[in-house]
């Protein structure tokens, strides 16, 4: 009999530890990769802006980038180890993301600016899509929650981008006059300080 409670109790601890290292389910590592290529690129690309922006709302919003993104990387770590995705996703931009960072790095000034607003809003549309998406139907609980409690901060680096997105947002500094043509800065007639009727 004893033999018989000792072969229970190990196929139970046995059972136990299986479970505890089962791999993550395929909607688990998908969301995981998707998140990781997406945190990456957020970083890379405000550092970019923190050194190449002219206008200083574009640097304020690059700051705030990189130290939220850096802080939902480290929630994000803690998530995937709790959901047992091994081994964890590459920390690296998808080849859309490349591509993009290799055109920012080409742009210079208010060019530049514009390029990377516009990489924002693409991105953090994206990105509240996949996370609302993954805290309503992701089945997977660490992760589920970490898309819970990330989603409102990605709300508002939308909202925040989009308000930087609208015309003369992001001003800033100006290029030097003769610098550029019409399509840098506000309109001729207003730099000139006349309205336009």
């Amino acid at each position: 009999m004893r033999t018989f409670i000792a072969a229970i109790a190990a196929l139970a601890v046995s059972g136990t530890m299986a479970i505890a290292q089962q791999k993550a389910p395929a909607e688990a590592t998908t969301f995981a990769k998707k998140v990781a290529s997406a945190n990456t690129f957020e970083i890379q690309s405000s550092e970019l802006a923190k050194d190449r922006a002219q206008s200083d709302a574009v640097k304020g919003f690059a700051d705030q980038m990189i130290a939220d993104h850096r802080k939902a990387g480290e929630d994000f770590n803690v998530a995937v180890l709790g959901a047992n995705i091994s081994p964890p996703p590459p920390e690296e931009p998808d080849a859309k993301q490349k591509a993009t960072l290799a055109k920012l790095r080409g742009a210079e000034g208010a060019a530049f600016d514009r390029a990377y607003v516009t990489a924002q809003l693409n991105a953090h549309k994206e990105a509240v899509s996949l996370f609302r998406n993954y805290a309503k139907s992701g089945r997977t609980a660490p992760l589920k929650d970490f898309a819970e409690g990330t989603l409102p901060t990605l709300e508002h680096h939308l909202m925040m981008v989009q308000d930087l997105s609208k015309p003369g947002a992001i001003a800033g500094k100006q290029a030097p006059k003769g610098s550029g043509g019409a399509a840098i800065g506000p309109p001729a007639d207003v730099q000139r300080g006349r309205k336009k009727e």
